[in-house]
Formats: structure tokens, C-alpha cells, sequence
């Protein structure tokens, strides 16, 4: 049977949608649109490719001109797997914001049940895609790689702050054993603040 992801689709719609109406999201408001299921235009495909979520910003309102394009397209993807996620899954993701926007589309792939191969998290960082994972009791692993190239290397000589997260992130049975309940590569404390870092 297909896990189709449908509820965690929803728990990371309305989440969004919070951060955004409390102006905690990496764009604020005004001009800015959450949508579910929304669907991007692929020339490679000539057809369009429909995603689990987006936040759209705008520097003029949409409503009050004409043929206005987004500035910054921010596409989720929910990967509600039982199965580990590969370097392929990664890859197609990657593909999929190429076709539909390229520069201005920013990816973040979020899962629950699942966890996600070294090879995926080593490509995800190669190609600046934020990876993501809720544990266990709300836990909340997410890893971000949209920072400047000396702020990674900085956190990854902190050995112990990436063995954490990269366990979190490939390891089923990963469950903090200092009480943390969030942890990315910014030292941030909660998943507002790592977006809001999310393109600096």
C-alpha cells in the first residue's frame, strides 16, 4: 500500500502557514502566498509538475498587476517514506526545481517515518538543498545548507554537533540523549529561526 503522506503534508502546510502569518517565515509578509499542491511549469516537460507545498514571494502585490512572477518560489517537499530516502530521491527533487525555476526556487525536503541515506545528504549539500526530519515526541532534526561556505566548516569541525545531526538524520533509532528536541547546523534553537537563516 502507498503511503500517500496526505497528514504530514498537512502538519507542514499549517506550520508554514503560521510562520508566514507571524512573520517567522525566510520571507515576509506582504506579498506572500502558501499554497497547497501547487503546480509550475516545466518547459523540459512542456506540462507541469505538481508539489506538496510552496511559499511564494512577491515584491508588488500579484492581484493588482498583471503577468507579475514571483521573486522567490520556496517548494516543500514531504517524503512520507517507510523506507530510507536515497541520492535518487534527492536528485529527482533537485531536477524538478531546475525545470520549474532554477535560481529562484529554493528547495526543503521534509520526512517523519523516514531517514535518509549519507549519499542524499552528501548531494543535498552539493546542490543546496535543506534536508529535514521530525522525530519521535516532536523531536525536530534539520539540517540547512544554505549558509556561507566558512559558517559549515566552522559548525563541521564541531564534531560532536554533526555526528548528532547526521545520526538523526540516517539512523532510525537516533533519540537525543541531552533532552534537545531541535538541532540544526546554525545552533539555532527552533525551525523558525533556521528558515529565517535558511538564505543567508
Amino acid at each position: 500500500m502507498i503511503n500517500t503522506g496526505i497528514e504530514l503534508e498537512k502538519i507542514v502546510l499549517e506550520k508554514v502557514k503560521k510562520l508566514v502569518e507571524d512573520n517567522k517565515f525566510l520571507v515576509s509578509n506582504p506579498n506572500v502566498y502558501v499554497l497547497e499542491k501547487p503546480k509550475y511549469f516545466s518547459k523540459d516537460r512542456n506540462a507541469e509538475i505538481e508539489f506538496d507545498v510552496s511559499v511564494e514571494k512577491y515584491f508588488e502585490n500579484p492581484k493588482q498587476h498583471n503577468n507579475i512572477r514571483a521573486s522567490l518560489i520556496i517548494i516543500i517537499e514531504c517524503k512520507d517514506y517507510k523506507k530510507s530516502i536515497s541520492v535518487d530521491d534527492v536528485e529527482e527533487f533537485h531536477a524538478k526545481l531546475e525545470q520549474v525555476g532554477a535560481d529562484k526556487t529554493k528547495g526543503i525536503m521534509i520526512t517523519k517515518e523516514a531517514t535518509y541515506q549519507k549519499s542524499a545528504l552528501m548531494y543535498a549539500e552539493s546542490k543546496g538543498i535543506t534536508l529535514a526530519r521530525i522525530l519521535p515526541d516532536n523531536q525536530v532534526e534539520y539540517i540547512c545548507y544554505r549558509m556561507m561556505p566558512w559558517e559549515y566548516e566552522r559548525i563541521k569541525k564541531e564534531e560532536n554537533c554533526k555526528i548528532n545531526i547526521e545520526k538523526a538524520l540516517s539512523s532510525k533509532k537516533f533519540y537525543s540523549k541531552h533532552g534537545h528536541n531541535y538541532y540544526d547546523t546554525f545552533g539555532g534553537e527552533n525551525l523558525a529561526d533556521s528558515i529565517i537563516k535558511l538564505l543567508r
